[in-house]
């Protein structure tokens, strides 16, 4: 009897552990992706540029899947409302051309028909969760532009975008579901 109770104790611990924990796996394996994408473009040489598209729809689904879990927990309404709008923009930015993108998310555009100041979000969670939708769905952008032109510039955009939503990501802390 003791031993199962044992178990059953155990068990509910490991349950409660990995729901606590899954963002932080999110996290990693959004890192990961956007590692290996500043990998094969720094490299300049990219077999696989249909790959490289997808891994970049898979961060931005990541992203999105983030700012899910933080909307639920936003500590007020306007980040709460920020989320909702990058959540709901994630697909639209993706038919975005790069100048559309940066006018609408990079400068607050968005934000600002929105009645939110972007210079009022600092660099913190929001930002950064923001920042993990925004930039991937940049590098998409730049990456189907990449691959009709053959633009090595878009290739350092991508490095110069990823690298810094790497640098932001270190703000996202653990979130529980």
């Amino acid at each position: 009897m003791i031993s199962s109770i044992k178990t059953f104790l155990y068990a509910c611990a490991l349950i409660a552990f990995m729901g606590t924990s899954s963002l932080a796996f999110e996290k990693e394996a959004f890192e990961k992706l956007a590692k290996d994408t500043i990998k094969q473009v720094i490299s300049g040489s990219i077999a696989d540029i249909d790959g490289l598209i997808a891994i970049q729809e898979k961060m931005i689904a990541l992203g999105v899947e983030g700012c899910k879990m933080y909307v639920s927990k936003a500590p007020d309404a306007k980040d709460k409302k920020i989320m909702e709008l990058v959540i709901g923009g994630a697909e639209k930015m993706k038919g975005m051309t790069m100048d559309e993108i940066e006018e609408a998310w990079h400068d607050g555009g968005v934000l600002g028909k929105n009645g939110i100041d972007a210079d009022s979000i600092g660099m913190g969670q929001t930002m950064s969760l923001m920042d993990s939708v925004i930039h991937p769905a940049t590098t998409y952008i730049a990456l189907k532009e990449y691959k009709k032109t053959k633009d090595k510039a878009l290739l350092d955009q991508v490095k110069d975008e990823l690298t810094a939503v790497l640098e932001h990501n270190k703000m996202i802390k653990t979130m529980p579901h």
